[in-house]
């Protein structure tokens, strides 16, 4: 009987596969705890010599334009002293022409002092355009240089501007980081939970089954076919391990989610810190800061409604179905938007009319104009109409958690759509796996309205 007992189980640890000890597994969490120290003292490094190379540099343009501003006062004070010192040259001269023409009128009867008077006529007008002349092209010159000394100091002012404005973005790119890595960090640990559960059911059935001789014994003497509790077992087996299966997978999809996240916004810093790039910065609605707005929704506004629906008893199709469909209405609505503008504003061939050029030109503005405006407008004032008509099948104290959910999706839907070319989350190839809750595709893309 010991033998049938040793042969079964030893068949039984072939089947499962050898499952990871708990040594093993606290030293890969350690491991992983290590790398993530390592991680974040790197990023705080790297952190704070960038804000000491950019303080340097401000300090360095904040000289250059005082030194600009005290070159400008010069150049003022300058300008003024030549237009008095002309203007009164000018007015001496003038007095002197008033004085020479009535010495000339006197002599008006004498046609050699007639001779003169036009002789010294000429010659004084002569001059007096020439230096007219000269000093219009002095102060042209002056002006000149003033202008140029503006636009050099309102560079100055754009580029501080520019810093200010990438301070502010490493700063939120920071919180950002910060917040998305305490919410994967939640997400792996309710997994890695679920993971322990399922190891403790694993466990559960292999003390069952060493529990049970009997039932080995028939498993030992079952022909290949036709034993029913051989066949449960195995069954039992094959879902247990795809379970573990899935939730190992689930738990490295969301540690590579993180590290990517991570990447990605340390090289978004870095590019924005490197090249002046301020696209996110200028345009709020840029391609760049939709995704961030998609992030942000997925990754820190989702967990918290997704906590209080799970405590309403909402399930995930339920919401699901919201969201989805609300992201589709959006682009809907923003289609027939389009085509209203298309039609009012038509391409023409017309010689007397716009070029097609310029029609499409201010077309694409008009729906730039658009998307700007919505992205202005307050979100639940938006989307208030479509929620009445997608919420009333949930009952009322579910409606608040699920208003903001919503009204963040139709604005957020709306603002994609409008966007050259539109974008939407990339539901095709979503797929939650061993999280039902896990809704939102990773990324969005492009389509065609």
């Amino acid at each position: 009987m010991g033998n049938c007992i040793r042969a079964c189980f030893n068949w039984l640890r072939s089947v499962l596969g050898r499952t990871e000890t708990p040594d093993e597994a606290h030293q890969k969490r350690s491991e992983l705890k290590q790398k993530e120290d390592e991680l974040e003292s790197l990023n705080k490094s790297r952190l704070t010599q960038m804000e000491t190379s950019h303080e340097k540099e401000l300090e360095e343009m904040r000289s250059e334009l005082k030194q600009k501003e005290d070159e400008l006062e010069s150049l003022n004070k300058r300008l003024t002293q030549m237009e008095t010192s002309h203007e009164k040259e000018l007015e001496e001269m003038r007095t002197n022409f008033r004085k020479k023409e009535e010495e000339l009128e006197s002599l008006n009867r004498r046609s050699e002092l007639k001779q003169k008077e036009d002789e010294l006529e000429s010659l004084n007008k002569s001059r007096l355009t020439q230096m007219e002349t000269s000093h219009e092209k002095e102060l042209e010159e002056m002006r000149t240089n003033f202008r140029k000394k503006e636009e050099e100091l309102e560079s100055l002012n754009r580029r501080s501007e520019l810093k200010q404005k990438e301070d502010e973005l490493e700063s939120l790119n920071k919180s950002r980081l910060t917040q998305m890595k305490t919410s994967h960090e939640k997400e792996l640990e309710e997994m890695r939970t679920n993971f322990r559960k399922k190891e403790e059911e694993l466990e559960s059935l292999n003390r069952r089954l060493q529990e049970a001789p009997a039932l080995r014994s028939s498993l030992q003497h079952c022909k290949p076919q036709g034993c029913e509790h051989k066949q449960s077992l195995t069954q039992l087996e094959f879902f247990y391990k795809k379970t573990i299966n899935e939730a190992r997978s689930a738990a490295a999809q969301k540690e590579k989610e993180l590290k990517s996240l991570k990447d990605r916004l340390a090289a978004q810093v870095a590019i924005s810190l490197k090249t002046g790039n301020t696209e996110s910065m200028n345009n709020p609605v840029s391609k760049t800061r939709l995704t961030e707005m998609y992030d942000n929704l997925k990754l820190l506004q989702w967990p918290n409604i997704k906590d209080r629906l799970k405590s309403r008893k909402i399930g995930p199709k339920e919401a699901k179905d919201l969201i989805q469909r609300t992201f589709g209405d959006a682009a809907e609505e923003m289609k027939r938007r389009k085509q209203q503008i298309e039609e009012m504003f038509q391409e023409t061939s017309s010689s007397s009319g716009p070029t097609p050029q310029k029609v499409k030109e201010y077309r694409q503005l008009t729906v730039q104009n658009l998307q700007m405006a919505l992205f202005h407008t307050s979100k639940e004032d938006l989307f208030k109409t479509g929620f009445l008509e997608h919420g009333g099948q949930f009952p009322g104290e579910v409606k608040e958690d699920l208003r903001l959910l919503a009204s963040e999706c139709y604005w957020l839907g709306c603002l994609m759509a409008l966007n050259i070319p539109p974008l939407q989350p990339d539901w095709k190839n979503h797929f939650p796996g061993f999280d039902s809750w896990d809704i939102f595709p990773r990324d969005i893309q492009p389509f065609v309205l």
